[in-house]
């Protein structure tokens, strides 16, 4: 039996799940997006290993709107010339749904997304695209709970459906440097941002919240990643006068992201709903591992099943300036709080980030599908 695992690009919380996979099955990984970020913002792409089989099926040319219409080529012609059974995929979906039901192949959709409300024209049509091939998809993996009750309200069969929660990297074992005293923050509170600097983020909220902080207690705002959305974050800085804000570029070093995890006393991530939002959320998992407290929003996929509102952390409406101040205020302000949550954090993270769990969801998927023939 050979499968088509269609995935964008090998990422570190990947590999772990890729190996095991790759050793229970006759497996092709094609990536589409090896090389690229998403929004075309720089990410720490690892090298294939040598012995897997597997496609890079990027491509540069014919670009339209992000997309390249060659990589679409490219990956139709990868899949009608070889003879998968089984055609799984997390993205290309309007791609590979069609070739697999043309070809008589079974079809699994590997998906993180649960929030299907958009004021584009563009996008609900491209929704409704997404439900229709949810309901003929042979088997979906949904990583999230958020996820796996969205396709049930698409009427979609329960016994089709398998669950897993999205797992990412432990790095709280790996050494670590002074941060605090690098950057002569020594005696200060820390809220740490990292991630993409791009709107749906939400970051320019975040900034807001902070400037009410800043009057009231000695805290500083750490902002790591990189983004089109960074000048106009630095302008609304200048706007408000704020001045404990520091902009870090984005990190690929594996040394130096635990060490901002590690100097945290909160760690934000602030998303909102727009056309994008953050179906899932890593960064959540990274600093739950660190055991810190977390603050998120409910357009944020892994807040619904990594955060316990007053347990380890709070989820506050996205946008909402004055609920992200009144829960980074509790955090800061009550160490034996922030002290609790964080080990909440830590334990919820080792009960919940299990790759094994991850990789049954994926062989009870592969296993419906080849009992169904």
């Amino acid at each position: 039996m050979k499968i088509a695992f269609v995935h964008p690009a090998l990422m570190d919380y990947r590999l772990e799940l890729f190996n095991n996979l790759n050793k229970l099955y006759d497996l092709t990984f094609i990536f589409t997006r090896q090389g690229r970020g998403q929004d075309d913002v720089k990410e720490k792409h690892l090298k294939i290993p040598k012995h897997w089989d597997y496609k890079i099926v990027r491509s540069d040319k014919l670009m339209v709107r992000g997309r390249s219409f060659h990589m679409f080529l490219k990956l139709m012609r990868e899949l009608l010339k070889r003879k998968y059974d089984i055609i799984l995929t997390s993205t290309s979906w309007y791609i590979c749904f069609p070739i697999a039901k043309i070809t008589g192949k079974k079809f699994i959709l590997l998906t993180e997304y649960w929030h299907f409300v958009s004021d584009s024209l563009l996008k609900r049509l491209s929704n409704l695209l997404i439900k229709f091939i949810a309901k003929h998809a042979d088997a979906i993996i949904t990583t999230g709970t958020k996820a796996y009750e969205a396709h049930l309200n698409f009427n979609v069969k329960k016994e089709k459906i398998f669950k897993c929660i999205q797992c990412a990297v432990d790095y709280s074992d790996i050494p670590t440097i002074d941060l605090r005293g690098e950057l002569g923050l020594r005696g200060k509170k820390i809220i740490l941002y990292l991630s993409r600097i791009v709107p749906h983020k939400g970051l320019d909220y975040l900034i807001k919240a902070f400037s009410l902080l800043e009057k009231e207690t000695n805290v500083a705002l750490l902002i790591v990643g990189e983004g089109p959305f960074r000048k106009e974050c630095e302008n609304l800085i200048k706007e408000l006068g704020i001045k404990n804000v520091f902009f870090m570029d984005g990190v690929f070093d594996d040394i130096l992201k635990a060490s901002y995890y590690k100097a945290c006393d909160v760690f934000v991530l602030p998303a909102i709903f727009g056309d994008k939002y953050e179906a899932w959320g890593l960064v959540i998992n990274e600093a739950m591992a660190f055991g810190k407290p977390i603050v998120t929003t409910d357009a944020v996929g892994a807040a619904y099943d990594l955060v316990k509102n007053g347990y380890n952390g709070y989820i506050i409406k996205n946008r909402n300036i004055h609920e992200l101040y009144k829960a980074l205020h509790k955090i800061l302000l009550d160490s034996d709080l922030a002290k609790r949550m964080g080990e909440k954090s830590r334990e919820i993270f080792e009960e919940e980030n299990n790759y094994s769990k991850m990789c049954e969801a994926f062989i009870n998927a592969i296993n419906y599908v080849k009992n169904k023939e």
